[in-house]
């Protein structure tokens, strides 16, 4: 059976590279650019989604600036309805310990390992994601 993978991301070319190594592996996809339509395809999927990969930094709707971590509201959705999730996203562009905290903040209140690429690496977060589906 094949995965179905949200991913959470507001760049297009992420969103081609993204669909390319998903679907090249055998999964299917998809994409949600704000949070509120993450949210929507979360709830309307959520029996369907093998899981997710997110950014951090995207809109809360279509058209509105890139600089909330939103992300964060994603993996916590995502979660409390038991989706496993991995974060694909940029050290450089937003700061290696700013993401790196944010991170240890929604691990220590969901209780889990959640994995990070942190140099926008697509291929890396659906490896680590699909380890996750694998043991679950």
């Amino acid at each position: 059976m094949k995965n179905i993978i949200l991913v959470v991301e507001d760049k297009k070319s992420e969103q081609m590279i993204a669909k390319e190594i998903i679907l090249g592996n055998g999964n299917k996809i998809i994409i949600a650019d704000a949070l509120d339509k993450a949210e929507s395809f979360i709830e309307q999927f959520s029996g369907k989604l093998s899981g997710i990969i997110t950014d951090i930094h995207f809109p809360l709707t279509d058209g509105r600036s890139a600089d909330e971590a939103n992300g964060v509201s994603v993996v916590l959705t995502a979660l409390t309805h038991n989706i496993p999730c991995a974060v694909c996203t940029d050290d450089v562009a937003h700061g290696k310990q700013y993401i790196s905290l944010i991170v240890e903040r929604l691990e220590k209140l969901v209780s889990q390992n959640i994995p990070v690429s942190s140099s926008k690496d697509w291929l890396e977060s659906l490896q680590q994601l699909t380890k996750i589906i694998e043991v679950e």
